[in-house]
């Protein structure tokens, strides 16, 4: 019986061991799955980041510049720069800047014949009208009045 018992304890140690191997298979079987999910992802990451060098090399290339044809598009353009030319700050701006000492953040007129999509256009016209505001006599004069009149 003592055998009997050596044995069932034998296969018991052994039973454990299997068992204990078969967790630990089975960890590493996750771990290496874990790996493989990781090289992958890292695979992936490259792949992505050639393509992202790719599109930004081929993005530095300058496009080529495309011209508005349209012609509705073109006389709703010149509409819109001709009110803005039709200004007190416009006229003040040609006299007091001459064309060769304009500077970069000076208001420029925008190019009507550049294509544009509908939104970039009347932020540019936005963006061209206040600049030319700064200009505007008027509005500056009734400013600076109204603060001597509050201070005297």
């Amino acid at each position: 019986m003592s055998e009997v018992g050596l044995d069932s304890v034998d296969e018991c140690e052994r039973a454990q061991q299997q068992s204990s191997n078969g967790r630990r298979a089975t960890k590493e079987k996750m771990k290496s799955e874990n790996d493989s999910r990781d090289n992958s992802k890292n695979r992936k990451r490259a792949k992505r980041s050639s393509e992202h060098e790719t599109s930004t090399k081929a993005s530095k290339a300058k496009k080529p510049l495309e011209i508005e044809v349209d012609p509705l598009v073109l006389q709703r353009r010149q509409k819109q720069i001709d009110y803005g030319k039709n200004t007190v700050g416009y006229h003040n701006y040609i006299k007091q800047v001459p064309i060769p000492q304009r500077m970069k953040n000076d208001p420029k007129t925008p190019d009507k014949f550049m294509k544009y999509s509908r939104r970039s256009w009347d932020m540019l016209i936005k963006i061209w009208r206040k600049k030319l505001h700064e200009y505007d006599v008027d509005g500056a004069n009734k400013g600076e009045s109204e603060d001597s009149d509050d201070t005297d």
